[in-house]
């Protein structure tokens, strides 16, 4: 999985792609992309899953873990773009729903919603 990353003015995006041929470190890849985004001041993180055919049991993990992280300090992190195999994959995978939209502007919307909004 290859994970390119986007800092726009009150998000940091996140791109995941299925990568050819297929990496060993991806898990070592999205730590560290949420890592940065977790710690880049920024109120919300979206990542952007429209390049992705396959979830890796160990991204979906990693997905909930900084999910859960995230949420403790008031920041948001939002799925979208996921097709029918990622979000049954993600589904089966992980212990807790992470929130889902369809899109990058839906995304936006989430976050402003004032039970997502970060504490100030």
């Amino acid at each position: 999985m290859e994970v390119y990353r986007e800092i726009l003015p009150e998000s940091y995006l996140l791109i995941l792609a299925d990568d050819i041929p297929p990496s060993l470190d991806h898990e070592e890849a999205l730590d560290r992309a949420l890592r940065r985004a977790a710690r880049s001041g920024k109120s919300s993180v979206w990542v952007d899953c429209s390049h992705l055919h396959h979830l890796p049991p160990d991204a979906a993990e990693l997905l909930l873990y900084y999910y859960r992280k995230l949420t403790r300090h008031g920041m948001s992190l939002v799925l979208c773009h996921l097709n029918e195999t990622v979000q049954a994959e993600l589904e089966r995978l992980t212990t807790a729903r992470l929130p889902v939209v369809s899109t990058l502007l839906d995304a936006e919307r989430y976050c402003h919603l004032p039970a997502n909004r970060r504490a100030s």
